[in-house]
């Protein structure tokens, strides 16, 4: 019986740390709902009792991969949404659909007026569109090995460093976008720390947790531009650098220390 015992605790240890994403197991205290807008399914994690002032975590792309953070946060009272305009790169088009999702969650189920978001990989570029687009409707913007620059993902052209970039992806992003060519959408596409000012200014906490060693999507050309910005402009943030990780696994290995500093920004962020 002890040997048993030994084995299944020894099975149970040498599960593999890197796994797939999967959609979010909510605990028995909160519940979901699929909601339909503009042809769009927007899924959100209910607490069981909100929060004061009803804060929630606007998940920009891959819910559920940053299980152990928004368990927590659902844990202390926060709502957690996602809207599925995967492959819109944060264009207009996937924006347009975010202002519904702003309208019916904010608008109608009064949550807070700015949700912290969070931009995973990819997820990087809805976020900062909608920040740039709406400085006083959020109050953190963290970005977890977040892309901000089309150029280097999906592109993976040479910058200060060279990532891997996505073939089709890129072609996607340009079909998205309207862009004619390479070229065009090279000299077109924004710069990572371009029309910011205004979201410091709005007093906007940037979080960044990243490898320094990502080769998917390296830090230097990514999310580095806007944490310069913060720094330089006087905004806060904190960074969150992993030595030698690559762009998989996302989050912190203990998500304690992001769930304090989302908690606390939500509380002290100014309201409209």
């Amino acid at each position: 019986m002890i040997t048993k015992r030994l084995f299944i605790l020894y099975s149970s240890l040498a599960l593999p740390l890197c796994f797939a994403a999967e959609p979010l197991k909510e605990n028995a205290k909160s519940t979901t709902e699929k909601i339909t807008i503009e042809g769009k399914t927007l899924i959100l994690s209910v607490p069981a009792e909100a929060a004061p002032g009803k804060p929630w975590l606007w998940v920009g792309e891959f819910p559920g991969h940053l299980r152990s953070l928004e368990s927590g946060l659902l844990a202390k009272g926060w709502h957690i949404a996602h809207v599925y305009v995967s492959n819109q790169f944060g264009s207009p088009s996937a924006m347009a659909v975010w202002e519904k999702v702003y309208d019916e969650l904010h608008g109608k189920r009064g949550l807070a007026p700015r949700p912290a978001l969070l931009g995973i990989s990819r997820g990087g570029l809805y976020v900062n569109a909608w920040t740039r687009l709406h400085p006083d409707r959020a109050s953190v913007l963290y970005l977890d090995n977040g892309v901000c620059d089309a150029r280097s993902w999906p592109a993976g052209l040479q910058l200060i460093e060279k990532g891997n970039g996505s073939r089709g992806d890129w072609r996607r992003y340009k079909t998205e976008f309207n862009f004619a060519s390479d070229e065009e959408a090279s000299e077109k596409s924004v710069r990572p720390a371009d029309g910011f000012a205004p979201a410091i200014k709005n007093g906007v906490f940037l979080i960044s947790v990243h490898g320094t060693a990502d080769k998917t999507v390296p830090y230097v050309d990514n999310a580095k531009p806007l944490v310069d910005l913060w720094e330089k402009s006087g905004g806060r943030f904190k960074i969150f650098p992993k030595e030698g990780g690559d762009h998989h696994p996302h989050g912190l290995p203990d998500p304690a220390p992001v769930i304090e500093l989302l908690s606390q920004q939500a509380q002290t962020s100014p309201t409209k």
